[in-house]
């Protein structure tokens, strides 16, 4: 599982690479330059300190996901599983933070149908927060809310029926007439009550409102990133682009959103009045310090959790098997 994890993380990597070089040409290389070389580099130091402190965040969540589903894991290994799954942040839609669910079930004996709902829910909560966060931007500044709206709506309708057990049961049921889901009913109904018991209620607040906080760090981190750039915006309406442009990358579930999160980045720079040159700029600098950090110091945990607990590639720990039970 792992190499193959590794293999898409280096094809995301050359992707990124070729992104890099077209946003530089479409900046012209020479004006980027400029703009880069204006760059007060003193703040990349609070740029990386907001973004770590989302981690901190987001690992918080997921410990009290694990204790909402009654799933116990050392505070330091637990730590250590979930920054290694940063190095998997240039998967599409996150999925290879599913390495989260190899390691418990490596570890712990964690059967994949119990913990996967915890990644899963993660990004239900990850995308909830920076909706919430764009639709307030959103209305600061006046920008067109009814796009969001509508997806904020959709999304909410989604979580609803996860969180009616009546419903999802039946929807479940009808599902069982197709093969290939009757054959794994078992493991499909205990990945529901633990997507229903973290998604729902007061697991459901908490987990969100700790989402926000992480996320609205990141948004300042971008706002340094401006800031050090002399461009000077208000906060909301940075936090707006930048939450916006992530949403924009998940919807299209490429790599890390590579391609389209810059894009957005870039165009709505843009339209705030900045200058095509330090738009890029500031767009691959943030980028930079934020998804590209989190996959460096994932895979550096990664490395160490292999190495420490003897976790190998072929699904073994130690001399022992992995459990087999999904």
């Amino acid at each position: 599982m792992l190499k193959k994890l590794r293999n898409k993380l280096f094809i995301s990597t050359a992707i990124a690479a070729l992104i890099g070089i077209a946003f530089s040409l479409y900046a012209n290389i020479s004006q980027l330059e400029i703009a880069l070389s204006t760059f007060s580099y003193a703040v990349i130091p609070l740029v990386l300190a907001c973004s770590f402190t989302n981690y901190l965040l987001r690992f918080a969540r997921w410990e009290y996901y694990l204790h909402v589903l009654g799933i116990r894991v050392p505070r330091s290994e637990s730590f250590g599983v979930f920054i290694s799954s940063l190095s998997m942040s240039v998967t599409p839609g996150k999925m290879g933070e599913l390495v989260k669910s190899y390691f418990l079930k490596s570890l712990r004996a964690v059967p994949i149908s119990k913990s996967a709902p915890v990644v899963f829910a993660e990004r239900i909560t990850d995308f909830l927060d920076l909706l919430i966060i764009s639709i307030i931007g959103a209305y600061s500044i006046g920008y067109e809310k009814r796009v969001i709206i509508v997806v904020a709506l959709i999304f909410i309708a989604g979580i609803g029926i996860i969180a009616s057990r009546s419903l999802s049961m039946r929807i479940i049921r009808t599902s069982e007439r197709i093969p290939f889901i009757a054959k794994r009913i078992k493991p499909i109904e205990t990945a529901y009550e633990s997507s229903r018991a973290i998604l729902s209620g007061k697991a459901l607040v908490i987990s969100t409102f700790i989402g926000l906080l992480g996320w609205f760090t990141e948004c300042v981190g971008f706002l340094f990133v401006l800031e050090g750039l002399d461009i000077h915006l208000k906060i909301l309406s940075a936090s707006f682009i930048y939450a916006f442009s992530i949403v924009v990358g998940a919807i299209t579930f490429l790599p890390g959103g590579l391609g389209a999160t810059e894009t957005s980045l870039a165009g709505l720079l843009i339209l705030a009045k900045i200058p095509k040159n330090s738009a890029v700029a500031a767009t691959l600098i943030v980028r930079a310090a934020t998804l590209w950090f989190a996959v460096i110091i994932g895979a550096g945990m990664l490395s160490y959790m292999q190495k420490r607990y003897d976790v190998v590639a072929n699904g073994k720990t130690g001399n022992n098997s992995m459990p087999t039970n999904f």
